[in-house]
């Protein structure tokens, strides 16, 4: 329908599947499995990025800076709140790394023990990626690329919701469609 959703009949009734956040979430399940156990790769700036901060986000980013070069970022004090970003994961440009960085640094559940940084920013930059490289809505596919996304989709692990939490499938049962055409 109009090149961003594909309508099936189900089992219950009419299925609307949104091709972009289905591709979305076929993406993102795969870079999640890709990304699990492998070292993530990081790209170093040109100009590295200065960031000018709080005291306390300062502070919590000095917490976070030996987690985060884990996670692929180089991070270097300058001053007491300001701080350079060298380098990111390969996958964000300086802009999208600066923004991570700074929403980790006030994040408050971040402080809590038990919040796992490298899944969180696993996360985030598998949506991300995943997000940019999907299919675009108002993009015909064929039939043949219409049943090899479906397929896939029902084929993964949470086929009903994108990675930001959006509704990929929606469903009318047969009384939805009898009640709205006045047969009920």
């Amino acid at each position: 329908y109009r090149g961003s959703l594909i309508l099936l009949e189900g089992p219950e009734g009419l299925l609307l599947i949104d091709q972009h956040a289905a591709h979305e979430r076929i993406l993102y399940e795969r870079l999640r499995r890709a990304t699990a156990s492998e070292q993530i790769p990081s790209q170093e700036f040109i100009t590295p990025v200065v960031m000018e901060l709080g005291a306390s986000e300062s502070m919590m980013l000095a917490e976070l800076q030996e987690q985060l070069e884990a996670c692929g970022f180089s991070l270097s004090e300058l001053s007491a709140d300001n701080w350079a970003l060298r380098s990111a994961p390969a996958t964000l440009n300086p802009d999208e790394a600066q923004g991570v960085v700074l929403a980790l640094s006030t994040d408050a559940q971040i402080g809590e023990s038990g919040v796992d940084i490298r899944e969180r920013l696993l996360h985030a930059l598998s949506a991300s990626l995943s997000c940019r490289s999907a299919i675009k809505i108002h993009h015909p596919l064929t039939a043949a690329e219409m049943e090899a996304l479906v397929e896939e989709l029902f084929a993964a692990e949470q086929p009903y919701t994108c990675p930001h939490g959006r509704p990929v499938v929606l469903e009318m049962t047969d009384a939805d469609l009898e009640r709205r055409f006045g047969r009920r």
